[in-house]
C-alpha cells in the first residue's frame, strides 16, 4: 500500500496532472468536473470534485 501511494503521489507531481485533484484518505478526488451529473439519470463520477449533484438554476444558461 505504502509503495502505491508513493507512486500515485509521483504521478500526481508531473506537470501533465499537477494541480488536477489530490489524494484524500480514501482516494483521489478531482479538481475539475467531467459534467456527468448534467447526463439524464447521471449523477457523480467516482473522482468527482462535488459531494453531491450541483442542483441547475433556472435562470442558468443552458448549453
Amino acid at each position: 500500500a505504502a509503495r502505491a501511494a508513493r507512486l500515485a503521489r509521483e504521478l500526481l507531481a508531473h506537470p501533465g496532472l499537477s494541480g488536477a485533484g489530490g489524494l484524500t484518505a480514501t482516494g483521489f478526488r478531482r479538481r475539475s468536473c467531467c459534467l456527468y451529473y448534467r447526463v439524464p439519470g447521471g449523477g457523480v463520477c467516482g473522482d468527482c470534485c462535488f459531494v453531491r449533484p450541483p442542483r441547475s438554476s433556472p435562470r442558468a444558461p443552458s448549453g
